[in-house]
């Protein structure tokens, strides 16, 4: 088509250009390229019941956050007890947690609880090992209460320079001068540089020339968080999986702020967020209350395994509606 013809040429001018600056074709593997690290794994079995703890790496960086995996496979008619949330993680800070809904391989129920670590240090961190309580229920099972437990897992945690810290000793003296070559770069660049030109200057030409059938309107802070909340409850998440709903309820009233304020709210901890919303004095002292009871009240679902009841989900909605649906809305915080 020949308005897509000025991208035509802008594409084959850069591959052509890449090509000149660092050589065409597929770039062997070095022999010296480390594999992706392997994971380190505990896994017991005691009668119907396979304990499965995995953690992403064995050995890791402090500025790494490895996945803590604890998979439960009982048979069918065998009643598991997960651990508390956060329990044995050691020296290890929780960055975040899930718990997905349980599955299903055959006869096998399979229960999993999903952390993202954070070391506090360097060097050697253990996971203790993890109890998990079950009733063997099954027709031919015994009807006791059972314990199972993992073994003790090791995490080697190295800083980021490690071993290749540089010294005096590594210095080289100094390279002689040398003579800077007199000969131009090869015709194919100027060609390259040209073909370029002209296709940017075709583009710019052609987008002056297009005038825009209409205008998107963009949506304010407000209108966005309230067609999210419509979503969530049109979805009727809470019904299936109330933790996913707790989790995006806070997200909308997260996303909300740092549109209004600037302040990164979703890449913070609940503390982390109230602290600098506090230090910044950006809502009123009965809405900073507000807020903490809602994010505090939120994560006892999301992290601490607590069961809201419907008016409990029911308030939870109409508080996030409350606060970004307010009249006064914060000025955009400056930079």
């Amino acid at each position: 088509m020949p308005v897509r013809l000025d991208r035509l040429i802008l594409c084959f001018a850069g591959s052509l250009l890449l090509c000149q600056t660092v050589g065409c074709g597929s770039r062997p593997a070095s022999p010296g390229e480390s594999s992706p690290p392997e994971a380190v794994r505990s896994e017991k079995v005691l009668g119907p019941v396979r304990l499965i703890v995995e953690v992403s790496a064995a050995e890791i960086r402090l500025s790494d956050e490895p996945t803590l995996t604890l998979t439960v496979r009982a048979e069918s008619g065998v009643e598991v007890e997960t651990p508390p949330f956060g329990e044995s993680v050691g020296e290890f800070l929780i960055r975040d947690y899930r718990e997905p809904l349980p599955s299903a391989d055959g006869d096998i129920e399979i229960t999993r609880q999903i952390y993202v670590l954070e070391p506090t240090h360097a060097g050697t961190l253990t996971i203790a090992p993890i109890a998990v309580t079950f009733h063997d229920q099954r027709p031919q099972g015994d009807h006791k209460q059972h314990t199972i437990e993992s073994e003790a897992i090791q995490v080697e945690v190295t800083t980021i320079v490690g071993d290749a810290a540089p010294t005096l000793s590594d210095l080289r003296p100094a390279a002689p001068p040398r003579e800077l070559p007199s000969e131009g770069p090869p015709a194919v660049v100027w060609v390259t540089v040209l073909v370029i030109f002209a296709a940017a200057a075709a583009f710019w030409w052609r987008r002056q020339r297009r005038q825009p059938e209409f205008t998107e309107q963009q949506l304010s802070p407000r209108q966005l968080a309230e067609l999210e909340i419509n979503q969530i409850v049109e979805r009727r998440l809470a019904e299936t999986d109330v933790k996913a709903f707790y989790a995006e309820v806070t997200g909308v009233v997260r996303r909300y702020i740092e549109r209004s304020t600037g302040v990164k709210a979703p890449e913070q901890t609940t503390e982390e967020f109230l602290r600098e919303i506090l230090d910044r004095d950006l809502f009123s002292d009965i809405e900073q209350r507000q807020l903490r009871q809602f994010l505090e009240s939120a994560d006892l679902v999301k992290f601490a395994g607590h069961q809201p009841e419907t008016t409990d989900i029911d308030r939870s909605i109409d508080r996030a509606r409350e606060f970004t649906q307010r009249e006064k809305v914060p000025e955009e915080a400056s930079t």
